[in-house]
């Protein structure tokens, strides 16, 4: 490595221990956001030189951030370091007098070709720590573009490539954990013939067996639209007089069939019988006991953190934020008690499931409508070790009933403009006009709609679930909807406040209901 980029890389190192300015910038980044706390303490763990020309070196970084509270996260960090400001958002560095420029490594195009190259060459690259970042693949045809996906990337990067035979898709993880298993689930799928998710072309991987972490993967690219999208802009249409509201109601049912179905594909080529990773197993007392207490676990930090926030918030918001505190102090016996139903499924089954189902994990293709599932890798919030856990496949129901009240909520803050529901929860009726009562309840009977169907269809044809009571299986989606809600309102009130109203709504709906809405 050349003796000036060896300078920057060192500095960079310096920076990212001790910089204030360069953790602003990552919190900059989509991916990052709040997760990279100014408190927290990060470490450069493992590091190697991937790429160099004479003015950019791309370096991979495996960093250790630990926070205040001793949770410790391993972050992917591919970082481009150049001596010109190739990107108008680099952060600038100086080191001996020199000023250098950091980047995000996967959106330069000097990153996708030697990705594409490692891949090519089944690459084994030996890093600073004596480590092994290895690139597996089958057939990968050379390099020829590379583009953003426009706002597909979230806890992840994704960075759409073409080669001279297609489009692949790579997806740069970025929050770490061993138990990551999406790539071995794709791989399941394709050996299983399941026609509900993208092809698996290879991954990028960090050590060897047990202790691996899995950097990124390949999988080939789909023109698609993910489902929450077409729900959220088929409403627009409709609500704008673009289309006639029958044809949004008759193509959103077909879809909510055919997604129950699908699903129901999913866990059943996921679970087998046969001694392994993938052998259905009994969900035991200690399963519900974990469920349970995690589910209130989420309601405490989101109780303390309501309370928090109201003191630093607008007086429009600190009054939502009281209510919403007020409102959940009094549901928390119904709450307790529906989460209980969750008990109905010891002695039943659980095993391999998607963990993070919800309709913007859901792709519609383009060509011919074909839904695909992608995101496997769990919960972003959740502990490592959590994201992996088996469970009973009627929780994926579960999280998916949720996603339809998002939608229902999108909508009509999409339509309501500036008025106090963006910041006041539903259930405070005297915030919306009749008008706007009226749309609601209109979106309301839709997602009930979508809700039914969804499950008739996953119900139909599951076969891990088939001559149970329709009434014990409502039970049991309905605990698991409320086990997310209460995920939703930790997640929501750490990094999109906006958003908070939303599952505030849905524990309220489902505490006074049993129809999991």
């Amino acid at each position: 490595m050349a003796a000036r980029f060896d300078v920057a890389v060192e500095a960079t190192v310096r920076e990212l221990r001790h910089s204030r300015p360069l953790r602003t910038w990552l919190q900059s980044l989509r991916w990052c956001g709040n997760a990279i706390r100014q408190t927290a303490d990060l470490a450069v763990k493992d590091r190697a030189v991937l790429v160099e020309s004479g003015s950019e070196a791309i370096v991979f970084f495996l960093v250790v951030v630990t926070d205040p509270d001793g949770r410790a996260r391993p972050v992917h960090l591919p970082l481009s370091i150049a001596s010109v400001r190739l990107d108008p958002a680099a952060f600038a560095l100086e080191a001996n007098q020199d000023t250098f420029y950091v980047m995000e490594g996967e959106r330069r195009e000097s990153y996708a070709r030697f990705v594409i190259d490692a891949f090519r060459r089944g690459a084994k690259i030996r890093t600073g720590s004596g480590d092994l970042l290895s690139f597996r693949a089958e057939s990968i045809d050379t390099f020829r573009g590379v583009s953003p996906v426009p706002g597909g990337d979230t806890s992840n990067v994704l960075v759409r490539i073409s080669t001279a035979s297609g489009e692949i898709v790579l997806k740069s993880y970025k929050f770490l954990d061993t138990g990551n298993r999406e790539p071995e689930i794709l791989s399941r799928l394709r050996t299983r013939k399941f026609p509900h998710a993208a092809r698996l072309i290879g991954e990028m991987v960090l050590g060897r067996s047990e202790d691996r972490l899995v950097l990124g993967m390949m999988t080939e690219h789909v023109d698609s639209v993910d489902l929450f999208t077409w729900m959220r802009d088929a409403w627009h249409l409709a609500l704008s007089g673009g289309a006639p509201s029958e044809e949004l109601v008759k193509a959103s049912r077909t879809i909510a069939s055919d997604l129950g179905q699908a699903t129901a594909s999913l866990h059943n080529a996921l679970i087998d019988g046969h001694p392994g990773p993938w052998q259905a197993e009994v969900f035991t007392s200690d399963d519900f006991r974990v469920a349970f207490k995690t589910a209130t676990q989420s309601l405490g930090a989101s109780l303390r953190r309501l309370k928090q926030l109201a003191h630093d918030a607008e007086p429009l918001l600190a009054q939502s934020l009281r209510g919403a505190r007020t409102l959940l102090l009094g549901l928390r016996v119904p709450i307790e008690e529906t989460l209980g139903h969750l008990q109905a499924n010891v002695g039943g089954v659980k095993g391999v499931v998607h963990s993070d189902l919800h309709l913007a994990q859901v792709l519609r293709a383009s060509s011919d409508g074909r839904l695909l599932f992608i995101d496997f890798e769990g919960e972003s919030e959740r502990a490592p070790e959590a994201r992996a856990r088996k469970l009973p496949p009627l929780r994926d129901v579960g999280t998916m009933v949720r996603s339809f009240a998002y939608v229902r909520h999108y909508v009509m803050r999409d339509f309501i403009g500036d008025a106090p529901s963006k910041t006041v929860p539903s259930f405070e009726p005297d915030a919306f006009s009749v008008q706007q009562r009226a749309l609601m309840d209109r979106l309301i009977g839709w997602e009930g709609e979508m809700v039914e169907r969804f499950c008739e269809a996953y119900l139909s044809r599951s076969a891990l679930y088939r001559g149970l009571h329709r009434a014990d299986v409502g039970s049991l989606v309905r605990g698991w909807a409320l086990e997310k809600a209460l995920y939703e309102l930790e997640y929501e009130l750490k990094h999109r406040i906006e958003n908070f109203p939303i599952p505030v709504d849905g524990i309220a709906a489902l505490v006074a209901s049993g129809h999991g809405s």
